[in-house]
This record gives C-alpha cells, structure tokens and sequence, in this order.
C-alpha cells in the first residue's frame, strides 16, 4: 500500500530563526495525526539546524532539500550533494518546474540527478507538468517523466516520488481540478507502476486538499506557499489524513 506523503517546499524563504520556529511548531502539530509523513524541504542552508530539531526517531517527519547536484564530490562551487545530505535528508526534490526554467535544468539533468538520489539512498521527488492548459496538456506530464527516467534502472522506480505539477497552477491560486489531475497521475502511473507514490502540487491549500487526497489516484501533495503557515500546513495534513480515512 503506498503511504499518504504531504511535503512542504519553502522554496527561497525566511531566515534561520523563521525556519525554526515554523519547523518546532508545525512537528508538534502533526505528532498526533497517523497515516501520514509529512516533509519539510527548506533552503539547503538550514537543513542541519533544522535537522536537530526534528532528530532522528520521528518516522512521520522527514526532511528533503530542494536540489541536488548529479555528482557526489568535486570542483563544483555552490553546490550540494546527495552524499553530503544523506545522513539527515529522507527525500530531495529534483526537476521543479523552477529548476528547469530558471536554471537551465532538462531531463538528462533530472535523470542523472534521480540516479545520484537513488544511489544515496535519498528518495527523489521527481517534479512534471505541462505549461499550459489545454483540454489534453495533461498527457504532457507522462511523456515528460518518461524523459526524465530515461538511464534510470525500472528496478527502482519503487524508490521514486512524483510529483504532478502543472506549471500553470504554481503559485496562481488557480489549482488543478482533482478530477483533471487524476488523469495525468494515470498516465504517471503507467510510466512508473503502482508502487511509486504521485503527489499532486501546485497552489495546494487546506480547503482544496482533501479533494485531492480522496482520490485513490493521488497519495498526497507538494505543497508550496502555504508549507510557510504553520497553522495552515498543518490544516492540510489534518484534512489529507481525514479524506484518506474517509475514502
């Protein structure tokens, strides 16, 4: 059975003590709730600070960092490393739709990134969807991800994340329908398997997410501005596990 995940990407926001505060009050939110795991993804700078207070024998909350570089060491200035993070990091993100518009990022970047991951032992949450919306763009999604996954061994997709994301829905308040993004987790699902946990991301918030989370199809969100309201991030994960025991 593949469990609920709701992960929260902070993205390129606050300060240390913004991130600490946030990080105790949503872990002591959350520590009744059963059924889910919850990841927190703040910038890279954080993540051992950050790490200290969750520690280590929670098994409902993880940390994830929103980027990895595809090598493990080397003469790469500014970048991070699945080896250096492994010990505190659960997941990473990997081929937001940000990284690959703002950085240049393509598929071969999000395979070699995926395989870096794997290696690590780091769970990739592997990021897709279409930039526009049209009646079919959904279907866009699949063949995206099965770029992506293009060297990676079908042997560990079981070790993957997806995360569906319609680029047209990022931070515009203007969510996807659950229904529309139940057929592109299908298609998803035909590239990866049943096993591979698919998220739904993109403008996610308390009132949305149990229409998500109730669909058999879909095993949770990646969460973006509203990961940043510790009342209501913790609002969604409430909602997410009541619609999944509903379901």
């Amino acid at each position: 059975m593949r469990r609920l995940i709701i992960a929260g990407n902070w993205k390129m926001n606050g300060d240390l003590a913004d991130a600490e505060v946030l990080t105790t009050m949503v872990k002591n939110g959350v520590a009744n709730l059963s059924g889910l795991e919850m990841v927190i993804c703040p910038p890279s700078l954080f993540l051992f600070p950050l790490s200290e207070i969750i520690g280590k024998n929670l098994k409902h909350i993880s940390l994830g960092s929103q980027n990895i570089y595809h090598e493990d060491k080397g003469a790469f200035t500014g970048e991070i490393s699945g080896a250096m993070i492994k010990k505190i990091c659960r997941y990473t993100i990997i081929g937001h739709s940000e990284r690959r518009e703002y950085f240049g990022e393509d598929s071969e970047d999000v395979s070699d990134k995926t395989k870096a991951a794997i290696r690590n032992k780091i769970i990739p949450i592997i990021c897709v969807g279409e930039k526009k919306k049209t009646a079919e763009s959904y279907k866009d999604a699949a063949k995206e991800l099965k770029r992506d996954l293009k060297g990676v061994d079908k042997s560990d997709y079981a070790k993957l994340v997806v995360s569906y994301e319609p680029v047209w829905a990022i931070g515009t308040g203007r969510a996807a329908t659950p229904e529309y993004a139940a057929k592109a987790i299908t298609l998803i699902r035909e590239v990866v398997g049943l096993k591979t946990p698919v998220l739904y991301g993109g403008s996610v918030d308390a009132e949305n997410i149990a229409g998500f989370t109730r669909r058999a199809e879909i095993d949770g969100a990646l969460v973006g501005g509203a990961s940043l309201k510790a009342k209501e991030f913790i609002k969604i994960c409430e909602n997410a596990v009541k619609s999944k025991s509903f379901a």
